[in-house]
């Protein structure tokens, strides 16, 4: 009986939990577009930035960018997200950004940010993905 009761105690010690769900801790951020036209009464470029509504956001349980996305969140009207309860680890998150029209047809490429959350209960706030229109 007392081996049974020092393996169980083993194993409860030496489990360690990855990244993932069941923590205290979230990632929030925000995705904001920007144009930039010409103004003809100053003769100077005008950038307008604004938020990205209902844009997609992935987040990968890992810092390995090639690893398929774990989870996604849809930006709200201000374009902000956020991925809630999880735990201490690394993580990356990454959207889509529109690049180019060739022929009709649009081509995106991923713009990753990589992610560490060192304590429980931790809210971690990303710079803003800024992304040209």
């Amino acid at each position: 009986m007392r081996n049974l009761f020092f393996i169980l105690s083993v194993c409860f010690i030496s489990c360690e939990k990855n990244e993932g769900e069941g923590g205290t801790s979230s990632i929030e951020g925000r995705v904001i577009y920007y144009t930039t036209t010409y103004n003809t009464v100053t003769q100077l470029n005008d950038t307008h930035f604004y938020p990205k509504a209902g844009k997609d956001v992935f987040i990968i349980y890992s810092d390995n960018e090639n690893a398929l996305y774990d989870d996604k969140f849809e930006t709200d009207w201000d374009g902000r997200y956020s991925f809630e309860f999880l735990r201490k680890g690394q993580y990356t998150i990454f959207t889509y950004v529109d690049s180019i029209v060739v022929n009709d047809i649009t081509y995106d490429y991923p713009v990753f940010k990589s992610i560490e959350i060192s304590s429980n209960n931790s809210i971690v706030n990303v710079p803003d993905y800024i992304i040209n229109k």
